[in-house]
C-alpha cells in the first residue's frame, strides 16, 4: 500500500493515460526506436517553447496590469507547472513505450 496513493487512483489513471497514448502511437505507425527519439525531442522541444511564450507574456502582462500583476503572476505560474508536468508525463509515457514495444523488436 502506497500512503501517497492508498486506493491506487493515480496508478490506474497514469496506467490508463499509457495505455491512450499507446494506442495513438500505435495508430500513427510509431514502430521504430528512431521515430519514438525524434518524438521525445519534439516533445521536450515543445515544452521549451510553452514555457518561454508563458513567462515572458505573463511578465509582460503583469507590467501592463499592475493591479492584477499577483493574479496574472499566480495564473502564468500554474500554467508553467502544468506544461512542464504534461511534458514530464509525456516523455515519460513515451520512454515506456520504447522500452516496453519496441526494444523486443530491434533486438
Amino acid at each position: 500500500m502506497n500512503l501517497n496513493d492508498p486506493f491506487g487512483r493515480l496508478q490506474s489513471k497514469h496506467e490508463k493515460e499509457y495505455e491512450s497514448l499507446r494506442d495513438s502511437l500505435k495508430e500513427k505507425g510509431l514502430n521504430n526506436r528512431e521515430d519514438a527519439q525524434a518524438l521525445l525531442e519534439k516533445i521536450r522541444q515543445r515544452g521549451i517553447w510553452g514555457v518561454g511564450i508563458i513567462v515572458p507574456s505573463s511578465l509582460l502582462l503583469a507590467l501592463l496590469f499592475w493591479d492584477l500583476r499577483a493574479f496574472i503572476l499566480l495564473c502564468g505560474a500554474l500554467a508553467a507547472c502544468w506544461v512542464i508536468k504534461t511534458v514530464m508525463n509525456s516523455r515519460k509515457y513515451v520512454t515506456r513505450y520504447i522500452q516496453e514495444e519496441l526494444m523486443d523488436r530491434n533486438e
